[in-house]
């Protein structure tokens, strides 16, 4: 069959449509529509969709001749091919118009009625389809029923006067279109503007939006919740539909759609958990036990949890186990060395245990406050006066502080009031009223007690003991029961100190020069000397038991950590001695330059730190002698030197007039306390809470740190 080309099948212009009759041409009535000829494009150029149904009905009217011949009568032709002609231009007008309207869209700004009418009329180029041609089309291939709505429209078709009436109607339907001035394009689409309230729109009280959107939501969440608990449930009773898991995407290789064979135990607050406070079935010496290994800023958080917690986790007997895992000294070696000043832990009862009923947090606080003062180098002074001369050396601990001059005189000093309360010298060694002088203070001075030489008060608190030292008091030591005192007389004194009054015991000779230095434990006494020997006594008896020959110059300072002693010399050198092993050294820490003068070592015997005259710290490691690293100088020969190893200070002295604390573990200096003093630092030494300095000048400097701290007092250990 010869099929006719798709330009062959154009629609007629609309001129050709007001024709009468339409085309004699042939329709095969078993055409399948094409694509061209059904569905109706957007352009210009395109076809119009209702040519394109008129060609199809065109071929209605090959098939149905009866309904064809029915639709073109002439009666009805002759009375309205005037009335065609005649609404042939309005159509025209109108369907302007509507191009009009419909092209003004995207501007920006729509065109007016008035200019629609008043731009020249194009010559309308295509007709508007009818209102019974948008009713599906019967086609031969489909097989579909026919519609009875198409039956009528087949058998009565559209009259002109139909046609521009049911035109007039889509037009008076046309919508008025938005403001040009709103959103227009794709952002108007979707994002509209919301139409203007009306001007008699109920006003809501303020908040009611907001409550009912608040309502709205809590329901939407409940609804959801509601639905997930049974989802949730339905699937661990295994009461899963069938049908829902038909739907499920069979893969094999993800795991979608398998079921568990077993049945899951969920436990992992599906549902809301209640929880359980552990205080509350705990006992209460675990919940101690547990507390107490928490650190402060841990503890303290703790706190904030409930009163219940605060209760606990504040009680004495958790923070107990926190200030003293903190502050607590370890001693390392036996017997254990003196300690110098207090350790700050709080009291004692008679049984060395810690004393009942203490508040160790705020012990805590106290301790921590102090720390920070070390830190910001914020100390207040106090001296004390009495000596008439060079004061070499002191000790101190929580109630008193002991110091030696070279007035040949022994003084002993309240550390509550910080007054001298007992005077030990000569019947010719007495001071002279008015002396010493008075001497210049720092600025953060808190205590400055005049001396009580010449006063009724001094002369009470003087005593001339059995045995005493004839020359300049070089050098002390005490433990709880004894104090071994070094003078210039060549000797030592052993003093018992467990009574109101001190004691001599018993004198040690042996040097052949004025002693410089002692140190004592439990077993033993050493003392050195100008001589350059080193002499170990028995502490019991007084006996002479070795004497340790190597150094080629004056032995100046000594320590004994159990049975290792390390000694420093004006040769140059420090050296490591076994009391165990004999007399020889076994290990020497040579200075870079000069001659040492003070010596330290550490708590557990792995560091000795060295100074003297070469104006340096030395810092060596003990085990290997390798030396670690060397401190900023001093401005001049460093007199004393002091190693507090729990709490991380060396405090050195010089003949600078100064005082610095340096970092254990670094040797950096911190602080560094110029001209506290008229003179030279002849001793400083250390606690937790204060330095206590001698000087040439006859005065005896305290810098405190623990100066009106609150809680402070809690801290001493007086048993």
């Amino acid at each position: 069959m010869h099929r006719r080309s798709s330009i062959a099948l154009r629609p007629k212009t609309s001129s050709a449509v007001d024709d009468s009759h339409p085309s004699a041409s042939s329709f095969e009535p078993t055409m399948k529509r094409t694509a061209s000829q059904t569905f109706s494009t957007h352009t210009s150029e395109s076809r119009d969709a209702a040519m394109s149904l008129g060609a199809v009905q065109e071929g209605m009217s090959a098939r149905y001749p009866s309904q064809a011949t029915h639709t073109h009568q002439p009666y009805l032709h002759t009375h309205t091919s005037s009335l065609s002609r005649a609404t042939h231009m309005l159509e025209g007008s109108f369907k302007q118009i509507r191009r009009k309207l419909s092209s003004s869209s995207g501007s920006t700004r729509r065109p007016s009625i008035q200019n629609l009418f008043e731009q020249p009329a194009a010559s309308s180029s295509r007709k508007t389809s009818a209102d019974p041609l948008r009713l599906p089309l019967p086609h031969q291939d489909s097989g579909l029923p026919i519609l009875p709505q198409q039956q009528d429209a087949s058998a009565h078709p559209p009259s002109a006067t139909s046609k521009h009436i049911s035109m007039l109607r889509r037009f008076s339907s046309l919508r008025r279109r938005p403001a040009a001035s709103g959103p227009s394009g794709d952002f108007a689409k979707y994002n509209p503007v919301p139409p203007p309230i009306p001007s008699n729109y109920p006003v809501q009280a303020p908040g009611t939006a907001a409550r009912q959107a608040a309502a709205a939501a809590n329901d939407a969440r409940q609804t959801q919740l509601r639905r997930e608990q049974e989802q949730t449930r339905r699937f661990l009773e295994g009461d899963v539909m069938q049908n829902n898991m038909e739907e499920v995407i069979k893969d094999s290789e993800s795991g979608v759609g398998m079921m568990c064979s077993s049945p899951i135990n969920r436990n992992d607050g599906v549902t809301e958990k209640k929880m359980v406070d552990p205080l509350d079935i705990l006992p209460a010496e675990i919940t101690t036990i547990i507390l107490s290994n928490l650190d402060a800023p841990s503890l303290i958080q703790a706190e904030l949890v409930s009163k219940r917690w605060h209760e606990i986790a504040s009680s004495p007997h958790v923070w107990k186990g926190v200030f003293l895992r903190k502050f607590e000294p370890t001693v390392h070696v036996s017997p254990t060395p003196i300690q110098m000043g207090g350790v700050g832990v709080g009291k004692f009862n008679k049984k060395g245990k810690h004393a009942p009923g203490q508040d160790w947090k705020r012990m805590f606080q106290a301790r921590k406050t102090i720390n920070r003062r070390w830190k910001a180098c914020s100390p207040s002074a106090i001296y004390l006066n009495g000596h008439t001369d060079s004061v070499y050396c002191c000790q101190f601990d929580e109630d008193k502080i002991i110091t030696g001059s070279r007035d040949r005189t022994i003084r002993v000093w309240d550390m509550k009031t910080y007054e001298c309360v007992k005077v030990i010298g000569g019947p010719t060694h007495r001071p002279l009223p008015n002396t010493p002088h008075q001497l210049d203070t720092h600025k953060d001075t808190k205590v400055n007690n005049p001396s009580l030489n010449g006063t009724a008060r001094g002369n009470e608190i003087y005593r001339v003991p059995a045995d005493y030292h004839d020359a300049s008091i070089l050098c002390l030591q005490y433990d709880d029961e004894i104090m071994v005192t070094g003078s210039s007389d060549h000797t030592c004194i052993v003093w018992d100190i467990t009574g109101d009054e001190f004691v001599p015991l018993h004198r040690l000779r042996g040097h052949q020069a004025g002693v410089l230095d002692v140190c004592l434990d439990k077993k033993h006494i050493i003392s050195c000397s100008k001589d350059s020997a080193i002499i170990v006594w028995d502490r019991q008896t007084g006996r002479q038991i070795r004497t340790l020959q190597g150094h080629r110059g004056p032995v100046n300072a000594v320590q004994l950590r159990g049975n290792l002693l390390v000694s420093a010399s004006g040769d140059g050198v420090a050296k490591l001695w076994n009391l165990d092993s004999g007399n020889e050294s076994i290990k020497d820490f040579p200075s870079e330059d000069r001659g040492l003068a003070a010596v330290e070592f550490s708590d557990d015997a792995n560091i000795v730190l060295a100074g003297g005259n070469d104006h340096v710290v030395y810092k060596f490691d003990a085990t290997t002698g390798k030396l670690l690293h060397t401190s900023q100088r001093h401005g001049g020969l460093v007199r004393s030197l002091f190693l507090d190893a729990f709490n991380e200070r060396i405090i050195s002295g010089s003949y600078d007039q100064s005082i610095r604390i340096a970092d254990y573990a670094t040797g950096e200096v911190f602080a560094n306390y110029e001209n506290w003093t008229t003179s030279w630092i002849l001793s400083a030494k250390s606690d937790y809470r204060r330095v206590v300095a001698t000087s040439q000048d006859g005065r005896t400097l305290i810098l405190d740190f623990g100066w009106n701290v609150q809680g402070s007092e809690m801290l001493i250990s007086a048993k």
